[in-house]
Formats: C-alpha cells, sequence, structure tokens
C-alpha cells in the first residue's frame, strides 16, 4: 500500500485528522477521540470556527477514506461538545484541565431539566382529550371525565 501523504493546513486541522483517523481505527479510541476535539474546541472560542474546522475535516476523512458517515465515537464526541459550546457551558475545570465528556453530559442534562417546548391550547386540548379516550379498564371512565368537567369549570 503506498504511503498517504497528507498536508494539514494548521495544527488544529491535524489534530482533529488524527481524532477522525483514531475513530476510524476502533470504538475503544473514544476517549483519545474526545480528548483531542475538546483541546480544539476550546482553542476555537466560537462554535462556529470549530464547526466549520469539523465539517472540513469529515469531508477530508470521508473523501480518503471512502466513508459516508463518521464512526460513532466522533458524532458522539462531537454532539457533546457542540451542545456544551451552544449551551455556553465552559471545556475546562477548575485546574485548567478539560473536561470529560461523562461530566459535560451531565451538565448538559442538568441544563435541560424543566425545558419545555411552549405548547398551544389547541394541542394541550389534543393531549388530554387522548388521554381521556384511552383510560385503563380498571378506573371508573365516567368519574374521571366528571372531574376534569369539573376542574375545567
Amino acid at each position: 500500500m503506498p504511503f498517504l501523504e497528507i498536508e494539514m493546513d494548521s495544527p488544529v486541522m491535524s489534530t482533529l485528522y488524527a481524532a477522525a483517523t483514531e475513530s476510524l481505527v476502533s470504538d475503544a479510541s473514544a476517549t483519545s477521540t474526545f480528548e483531542k476535539m475538546i483541546s480544539v474546541a476550546f482553542t476555537h472560542g466560537t462554535i462556529e470556527t470549530f464547526s466549520k474546522d469539523l465539517r472540513d475535516t469529515e469531508k477530508q476523512i470521508k473523501k480518503e477514506f471512502e466513508v459516508t458517515s463518521m464512526p460513532g465515537p466522533w458524532r458522539s464526541a462531537k454532539s457533546v461538545i457542540q451542545t456544551a459550546m451552544k449551551l455556553k457551558l465552559g471545556l475546562v475545570d477548575d485546574n485548567g484541565g478539560y473536561l470529560g465528556k461523562t461530566n459535560l453530559q451531565n451538565q448538559i442534562k442538568k441544563l435541560k431539566v424543566g425545558v419545555k417546548e411552549p405548547v398551544t391550547s389547541e394541542e394541550y386540548g389534543n393531549k388530554i382529550i387522548k388521554m381521556l379516550m384511552a383510560i385503563p379498564d380498571d378506573l371508573d371512565s365516567a368519574l374521571i371525565c366528571k372531574m376534569v368537567q369539573e376542574f375545567l369549570e
């Protein structure tokens, strides 16, 4: 197999390239892929520039290795880091070290708890109607409907 010489535009691209190729090789490299990706994300400062470098790297990897989608470890790391950046979460801890994937996932989950999409009155009404139409047999549906009607009055 001929030696493939690759020119990297910057250290950032070469770091993302290394992370991408590691994720192609083995799922066991997920931690290394995440660590490389978060180091690049931290140096970018904005999600726009980070996302652009990710797209450029993915395009290059897909072309060179003839794959149609990126491996799971890459996609997972990308999702967690981009979500953290969108939510303006810090990527480093108090000691200056990069946060781990699980730590970031937990922070994201905490921020998303209680965040619900606004529901229109019509959607809410339809949801209640569907629930009333599907009352379990062991419950008195007439009593439940009467209680709901009294509540709504």
